[in-house]
């Protein structure tokens, strides 16, 4: 019979409530899928191979990152951008970690891909310097076999 409980003999109570449990348990599950795959999304947007360094380490999200793709591309903070369009990107963050009451000293994070030509890597180094950021990163990945 339908509703019937198999408790005892006299049970014939019709459930009435709603087991949460599983639906919170898939959006849960959903959430952290989406957030996984969101940020592979995002890393391989802009096409940069990066090199392989032993000292290479996780980095935390940087304020302002420079990204040159293989071919040359510009990306500033994942926009297609151009190096002349650094020095006002620095300001635009400056001014925006001073609205959010915080330090308006900035660090800048330069991705570049392997066949990157240098001479963009370098005058992107040199325009953030001459912005007056003074924190640099340099983005790598760790080797894929270990070095002795």
């Amino acid at each position: 019979m339908a509703g019937r409980s198999w408790g005892g003999a006299g049970d014939d109570e019709l459930i009435g409530g709603v087991n949460v449990t599983p639906i919170v348990d898939v959006c849960l599950t959903l959430l952290v899928v989406f957030i996984v795959t969101a940020s592979q999304v995002v890393n391989r947007s802009m096409p940069v191979n990066l090199p392989r360094a032993a000292s290479a380490e996780s980095s935390p999200p940087s304020i302002l990152n420079v990204a040159i793709a293989r071919n040359g591309d510009v990306f500033i903070n994942g926009a297609p951008a151009r190096l002349d369009d650094i020095p006002g990107q620095v300001e635009a963050a400056r001014a925006r970690a001073v609205a959010a009451g915080g330090d308006p000293k900035l660090a800048g994070f330069v991705s570049a891909d392997v066949d990157a030509p240098y001479g963009k890597f370098a005058e992107a180094v040199d325009k953030l310097r001459i912005a007056g950021v003074t924190d640099i990163a340099l983005d790598t990945q760790p080797p894929t076999t270990a070095t002795p």
